[in-house]
């Protein structure tokens, strides 16, 4: 077995309906195709690929070298995502592929780093040429952690909000029958704060959220 250092991302270039209707299986055996028939190539140069609905395909076996990169195969595997169609590499993941592939394209990899823990880098081919390959910047996308929960919905945002809110109310309501009128006046004021301070974590923990923060 040679031994594996990095993980490279491609994409297919295909439009997202494209053989609609076929199985995953069927639009390997199309690019297998491209590869052996149009190429001059021993086999597909991709050792996986990704559909759309997150299946994931095996092309070239793992022991052998892919066909993938120029002067980057030896010690590297090959995934491909169908998708991409006219895509450049200033693009969002979110653009081309579908939350499915995301989710697959992460497990694929934790596995491959899992099995073959020399694996320390994964990379685009947009990296190691002047192409959109694979149409998303790589090393952005695995920063960004997906399977965000809506602002609304977010527990910790909910809890933050309400903990605060509630403090505050009970906190004024405990003191104002003891305190004067303009004492009264202090603690209001001191509460209206408290509740507009929640009300801007809330707002700051929102945008967190949008920008994939957890």
């Amino acid at each position: 077995m040679r031994t594996l250092n990095e993980i490279i991302i491609h994409t297919a270039a295909t439009p997202p309906d494209w053989r609609s209707g076929q199985t995953t299986n069927e639009r390997v055996a199309e690019v297998r195709r491209w590869h052996v028939e149009d190429n001059g190539w021993s086999d597909i140069g991709y050792h996986y690929l990704i559909d759309r609905d997150g299946t994931v395909a095996e092309g070239r076996p793992i022991e052998r070298p892919g066909a993938h990169v120029r002067g980057h195969n030896q010690d590297t595997v090959g995934i491909c995502l169908f998708g991409g169609y006219q895509g450049s590499a200033s693009d969002e993941f979110d653009d081309h592929y579908t939350p499915e592939q995301d989710k697959a394209l992460r497990e694929l990899i934790e596995h491959l780093k899992a099995e073959y823990p020399s694996i320390k880098k994964v990379s685009g081919h947009n990296e190691y040429a002047a192409k959109g390959c694979p149409c998303f910047n790589v090393q952005r996308w695995l920063k960004h952690k997906k399977q965000k929960t809506s602002p609304m919905q977010s527990k910790t945002v909910q809890a933050s909000a309400l903990t605060a809110a509630s403090g505050a109310g009970a906190g004024a309501a405990e003191f104002f029958g003891v305190l004067g009128d303009d004492n009264q006046k202090i603690v209001l004021a001191f509460s209206a704060v408290i509740v507009l301070a929640a009300l801007w974590i809330m707002r700051d923990r929102i945008k967190k959220w949008a920008r994939g923060v957890k």
